[in-house]
């Protein structure tokens, strides 16, 4: 019988989002932040940039991201909840996923190493949200723990060294959020 495997992430996450500019409509951009009277960076940020571009193409900063890289934060805020059907199997901290406390560990995992200082050129926004970070389903025939992975990453970022719980998969198939629930703590941008 076909049951529901659901992993809820909590807790506090990361996103770094690349924007989409076209190099033409740069000065556009740069004249509009003069207008407000702000660099470009704290611009893209305000809600009167968009008000004064007044163009269809681009209401909000949503419409110029390209790219986003996302992940749970390893902190004392996050805890992961796996259900199968209507049945709780397990509540934890991703702490268990990067530093496990038993001989053999429980949960598969992959870990790789990024250095965020090395990106490349471009403008690119750094959020921290908190909350309900993702809710992902997959119905499967009998849920085995060894077919589920997490995949895990180390980043440095401009001098903070973060560990995040990035991707989640079952049977080599990406699970995708299909809910979330957040609260945006902060918002900021960079220029590389």
């Amino acid at each position: 019988m076909e049951k529901t495997l659901r992993v809820k992430l909590f807790g506090e996450s990361l996103k770094i989002h690349k924007l989409k500019i076209d190099i033409d409509m740069m000065p556009t951009f740069i004249q509009v932040a003069n207008t407000i009277k702000l660099p470009l960076s704290e611009a893209l940020l305000d809600i009167d940039f968009f008000r004064v571009l007044n163009m269809k193409k681009f209401q909000s900063l949503n419409d110029l991201i390209g790219f986003t890289f996302s992940g749970l934060i390893n902190n004392y805020r996050n805890q992961v909840e796996i259900t199968y059907g209507r049945k709780r199997l397990v509540k934890f901290n991703i702490d268990e996923l990067f530093k496990p406390t038993t001989l053999f560990p429980i949960y598969n995992t992959e870990v790789n190493f990024v250095n965020m200082n090395k990106l490349s050129r471009g403008i690119y926004i750094e959020e921290k949200e908190i909350g309900l970070i993702g809710t992902y389903d997959i119905v499967v025939e009998k849920f085995q723990m060894d077919l589920l992975n997490f995949h895990l990453v180390k980043i440095e970022l401009l001098n903070e060294n973060l560990e995040l719980l990035h991707i989640i998969s079952y049977n080599e198939q990406v699970l995708q959020s299909i809910k979330s629930d957040v609260l945006l703590r902060c918002q900021r941008c960079f220029i590389k």
